[in-house]
């Protein structure tokens, strides 16, 4: 295996390639806001309030414009005939205080609708009424909502694609009649190059499933045998396929990342030999991923924020957050930089008009050094210098943030 380790000065290099590649973007292209947003793997049901206050955190410091946080059905309402929306109402008060946007993404069953969480209901129409009471209750807090999480897959959702496409039709109509303003993603796909699935939910009779959503949003990793550039082909001719059904919306990867694990980097140019070198592999693939996605039309971009599940998840995280530890201390990889700095130079007029170029220009700058003390011998120098360079990147997106 080739070995990936680059000079000391591997940050600051990425970020002169990510500040060229936004002023290489078409200027219709460009947003006020970021096109990279958190797939946080965040549970409205479960996972605990100190946590979520850790990752909404985190997602905020990343320069995120969204976090995907699922929104489960069957928590809220629940067997007994009770409905609880304290959870809901506690993680959008979380996200408020953080300043980030919540893409909520409804999903599961209650089980007076059918035999498990992740089955179809036996009243599409009946479940779709259960969405728009979720969007009432949240609305002017949460005006996106995602309709199930990788509906493809049989491991997230044991229904057919007629199943879905009468879902996701109810869900649409039920949103719309109790918050017209609110948008309505079609659930990620896991397989986008498998057109036979969607054309099959398009043509579903009677669900108009083609005219019942607002963003179309895919799932985009590299597997066994594919590169980099098969990514954007798979986006494309996403594009392309739903354009024909008379789809031309926005189009949103809701979930995108790539291993630090050198055993699970399949792409060759992008693979470590070892922990360190398998870091600078990820940062560097998602440094030329996140601005291809976006050339190829990607309006947002979910990278996996933190470690999760099981093999290829369990390093795919921008960061590692100690999830069993008290505190739930983070330990940030170099992706994370590469992610901040592009919500930083997104906007080339609003980075360099509010004085965030210098303030990434001396992070660079101590980020070198550190690196040179570290080699040196004299940790407790790299350390204070470190801490110092995320103070000036910190100042930057904040510099940024306050200026669009």
């Amino acid at each position: 295996m080739r070995d990936v380790r680059w000079p000391p000065g591997l940050i600051g290099l990425l970020l002169v390639a990510v500040v060229l590649a936004a002023l290489m973007l078409p200027t219709g292209s460009r947003a006020a806001e970021p096109p990279v947003s958190s797939s946080a793997e965040m549970f409205t049901c479960c996972t605990p309030a100190a946590l979520q206050d850790r990752v909404f955190e985190e997602a905020a410091a990343s320069g995120a414009t969204w976090v995907r946080v699922d929104v489960e059905l069957h928590g809220i309402f629940q067997a007994d005939g009770k409905t609880d929306w304290s959870r809901l109402d506690a993680m959008i008060d979380r996200a408020r205080r953080h300043g980030v946007k919540v893409l909520g993404l409804i999903r599961g069953t209650p089980t007076s609708m059918a035999g498990c969480t992740i089955c179809p209901p036996r009243d599409p129409k009946a479940w779709g009424r259960l969405a728009g009471q979720v969007a009432a209750h949240a609305r002017g807090e949460i005006d996106h909502w995602e309709i199930l999480n990788e509906p493809d897959a049989s491991w997230a959702f044991r229904g057919s694609s007629h199943d879905y496409a009468r879902m996701l039709s109810a869900a649409y109509d039920s949103i719309k009649a109790v918050a017209p303003e609110d948008e309505v993603v079609f659930g990620g796909v896991e397989r986008p190059r498998d057109h036979a699935w969607i054309e099959q939910v398009l043509a579903t009779p009677g669900a108009d499933a083609a005219r019942k959503f607002d963003i179309a949003a895919v799932h985009l990793r590299l597997r066994l045998r594919n590169t980099v550039p098969e990514l954007a082909q798979w986006l494309t001719g996403w594009r392309r396929l739903l354009a024909q059904h008379g789809f031309r919306g926005p189009i949103w990867v809701t979930e995108h990342g790539y291993p630090a694990d050198p055993r699970f980097q399949w792409d060759p140019a992008y693979r470590g030999t070892n922990p360190g070198t398998g870091e600078d592999a990820q940062a560097a693939l998602l440094d030329r991923t996140i601005p291809l996605l976006a050339r190829a039309g990607a309006g947002q971009i979910f990278v996996t924020l933190r470690d999760n599940l099981y093999g290829e998840y369990l390093s795919e995280g921008l960061e590692h957050i100690g999830a069993a530890q008290a505190g739930y201390p983070v330990q940030r990889r170099r992706a994370f930089a590469v992610v901040r700095d592009f919500a930083i130079t997104w906007d080339p007029v609003v980075y360099l008009r509010s004085g965030a170029r210098e303030q990434l220009r001396q992070a660079r700058d101590l980020t070198q050094r550190a690196a040179t003390a570290n080699n040196a011998g004299h940790p407790l120098a790299a350390a204070v210098q470190a801490g110092a360079a995320e103070g000036h990147e910190e100042i930057a997106l904040d510099q940024v943030k306050a200026g669009r």
